[in-house]
């Protein structure tokens, strides 16, 4: 018996652990741009310097000593620049390499029980947060700190200039928050629709040649560009008022920057003071309404990025919050218990499934038969762990099967849907579920369905590429590689979804004695089927009807009181 760690959901999610672990490395950054924004104030001095001492020396060799001084200066705070752009951009990799592998899980978990298409946007947002922190936008962040000290140095010079610096930095601010109550909306809007397009995508690319058979390119196109055009048009609504607002926002800067240098002048003149304040009243001024500036021209980026952390970090929380900080045991052969399954659509009031109730022992093999739409298929996938009942609950050895899921069991559990979907290139590696294991264990279940023999009669045996998808293989071959699939690993439990659909004759006995096979191994089969061909092979049969079981017992018992024809009863 193994077990699995699940995790507490009062933990943060890995998503949060991560920038938290990199907290000193932004520390380290800010130390940089601490340097970087001291050494700004170079020009500054540089001017007072020449003013106050070279003009008035006339000294030559002050002026060399000064711009050597000056240069080296300028030339240190860019190499400061350069290493924490290096930093961040070290942090961001770091970041992809750490987070893509639990963001890919939590997406693919997220997919499966709730949205496709907001679990595909969060595994995009994750790129998204590291092309910001590559962009220029996530240093002007570490730059913005710096403004109010700039700012205050204008109070210094002269408190005159530091108010004309302060109010054009609350204007330029203002304008920023403007930017962003004017995108908000639109913003979203495009990103939702751009989300629903890639998914039609998507979609289209996958049934392409069912939509090209039918005709229906164009429509399918249409659907796609109709949402693709509705995210342009709320695009061009936010780019257009963000020029607007720029727009304005260059207008103050300009007027500020006039405003600046005149009031500096007139303090020359009235004050005398040194004629060098005009140039450092300009620069300090510059440097202070910078990071202001450079936040509305960037508040795109910091807008979409945000929304990206939320998304990402929302998703994660509701994946990571299923879990429990508890050892949950992993059952070698165990039975097969329902105990008051229901299930209902989310947002629906009919129920699909109600009260189902079973229990089978290792190695029973049990037919789910009933008429189209009374459950049967939403109860197997319910049995395979892929749903999670609304009420009651399935377990297998005494342990909910949507926990073996969450904690990494599903290796005791193998399944066959009706729609076969062969993800892997190799033989091998789509019997093997892609796990990388041994490939005795792919060779021991291909044995085990009746394909080992076949597959080596193949040029490259084991390792022929089946095609994406399975495309290179017909449909009663892909079918049977997917029963090896389910058999991988000698599972405890296995469901098999109409199993024998595409089989001829001799692919349905090949599948009558894997079945035995699997029964002499004490797993449980759960068959869902509309062909009573295959009840030999079963040692129970449940009837289910209007989303509940109406009997189950003995294949032979319920076959004789239900299912036997009227023509073959005995007068």
């Amino acid at each position: 018996m193994t077990t699995s760690l699940i995790q507490s959901p009062t933990q943060p999610t890995h998503l949060v652990a991560a920038l938290r672990a990199c907290g000193c490395a932004f520390g380290l950054v800010f130390l940089y741009s601490c340097g970087y924004n001291l050494f700004l104030l170079a020009p500054s001095i540089y001017l007072l310097q020449i003013y106050d001492r070279v003009l008035s020396s006339r000294s030559a060799d002050t002026l060399l000593m000064l711009t050597l001084i000056v240069a080296a200066a300028v030339v240190v705070g860019s190499m400061l620049d350069i290493v924490r752009r290096a930093a961040l951009s070290r942090i961001g990799s770091w970041l992809d390499h750490r987070l893509r592998p639990v963001v890919l899980t939590a997406s693919f978990e997220y997919a499966s029980r709730a949205d496709r298409g907001v679990a595909a946007e969060c595994y995009r947002d994750l790129a998204a947060l590291r092309q910001f922190l590559d962009s220029p936008a996530s240093a002007l962040l570490f730059d913005v700190p710096w403004a109010p000290a700039f700012l205050l140095l204008l109070f210094l010079v002269h408190p005159l200039l530091g108010v004309i610096g302060l109010l054009s930095a609350v204007a330029l601010l203002a304008l920023a928050l403007l930017t962003e109550m004017a995108t908000r909306q639109p913003l979203a809007h495009a990103n939702l629709a751009l989300s629903r397009s890639y998914l039609r995508f998507g979609t289209a690319l996958k049934y392409i040649q069912v939509i090209r058979a039918m005709g229906m390119q164009d429509g399918a196109a249409q659907i796609v560009y109709r949402d693709a055009e509705v995210a342009r048009k709320a695009q061009d609504i936010a780019m257009h008022r963000t020029e607007i607002i720029l727009g304005f926002s260059k207008s103050v800067r300009t007027l500020t920057q006039i405003l600046m240098m005149g009031a500096a002048t007139w303090l020359v003149l009235d004050d005398n003071s040194s004629p060098g304040i005009i140039f450092v009243a300009s620069l300090l001024l510059g440097r202070g309404l910078a990071p202001v500036e450079g936040a509305i021209g960037a508040w795109r980026s910091f807008a979409y990025t945000r929304n990206a952390f939320n998304r990402l970090n929302k998703m994660l929380i509701a994946v990571e919050s299923d879990g429990e900080a508890r050892m949950v045991p992993i059952p070698e052969r165990s039975g097969l218990i329902l105990d008051n399954v229901g299930y209902a659509l989310p947002f629906a009031d009919r129920q699909i499934l109600r009260g189902v109730t079973l229990r089978l022992a290792p190695g029973d093999c049990v037919a789910l038969i009933g008429p189209s739409g009374s459950g049967k298929s939403t109860l197997g996938r319910i049995i395979a762990g892929v749903l999670q009942a609304t009420s009651g609950c399935a377990l297998l050895g005494g342990v909910d099967i949507t926990a073996l899921r969450l904690c990494g069991g599903t290796r005791h559990v193998g399944y066959l849907p009706q729609d076969i979907e062969l993800f892997g290139g190799a033989i091998k590696d789509v019997i093997g579920r892609l796990d990388g294991a041994d490939p005795g264990k792919a060779i021991e279940a291909a044995k085990l369905v009746g394909l080992h023999e076949a597959i080596m009669r193949l040029p490259q045996g084991y390792e022929t590429d089946i095609g994406e998808g399975g495309s290179l293989l017909l449909r009663s071959q892909r079918q049977q590689l997917g029963l090896a699939r389910a058999a991988y690993g000698n599972p405890s439990l296995i469901v098999l979804d109409d199993p024998n659909s595409s089989l001829d004759y001799d692919g349905e006995c090949m599948l009558f004695k894997a079945i035995e096979r699997m029964k002499s191994r004490g797993m449980t089969v759960v068959i869902i089927t509309h062909r009573m061909g295959i009840l030999p092979v079963t040692n129970k049969i449940a009837i289910v009807r209007n989303g509940t079981v109406s009997a189950f017992g003995d294949s032979e018992r319920i076959y004789e009181t239900y299912l036997r024809p009227p023509s073959q009863t005995g007068t």
